[in-house]
């Protein structure tokens, strides 16, 4: 291949054309993700403020909303799966299951994360004053939607660009 095809992202040659659509499951995948980081800025506000029920509420929300994006990001790869759009097709597959692989993996472990933090509010453990471990949990699930969003584009909306 010439030069300008050997940089091209994903590669012409890719499964993935064909496959990936950014603006269905994926752009609902976001959503859900970015609805997750506003509920957990809301529990902490609502933490801040000593607005117990608030918190409660917010949290449980974002544990929710990241168990469905879980859900959700299982339900594709089935479905990319089926298709032929598997691992160890190319370079691109290769990525773009690792990748976002990875980034499911940090959401998991972050939705435990702050079902702890749910658990540890039911029992009246965070106050005004002291939350650090919940408001820990949140920063880290801030990142984990940043890295989404970076995800998204990279992964989803550059191979939708060239099909």
């Amino acid at each position: 291949t010439d030069l300008a095809n050997a940089s091209a992202w994903p590669p012409e040659s890719s499964t993935a054309f064909g496959e990936v659509h950014p603006f269905g499951l994926p752009l609902f995948n976001t959503v859900v993700l970015l609805l997750s980081g506003t509920t957990v800025t809301w529990a902490h506000h609502a933490i801040r403020e000593n607005k117990r029920g608030e918190f409660m509420v917010g949290l449980g929300l974002t544990v929710f909303l990241g168990i469905l994006f879980t859900f959700l990001q299982a339900f594709e790869y089935l479905e990319f799966t089926v298709h032929g759009f598997v691992i160890n097709s190319d370079v691109y597959t290769s990525v773009f299951y690792i990748a976002t692989g990875f980034h499911g993996f940090h959401v998991i472990i972050g939705t435990l994360f702050l079902a702890f933090c749910w658990y540890r509010g039911a029992r009246g453990d965070f106050t005004p004053s002291k939350h650090f471990g919940f408001e820990s949990a949140a920063w880290y699930w801030h990142f984990v939607d940043v890295v989404w969003i970076f995800l998204f584009v990279a992964m989803y909306l550059g191979a939708f660009d060239r099909v």
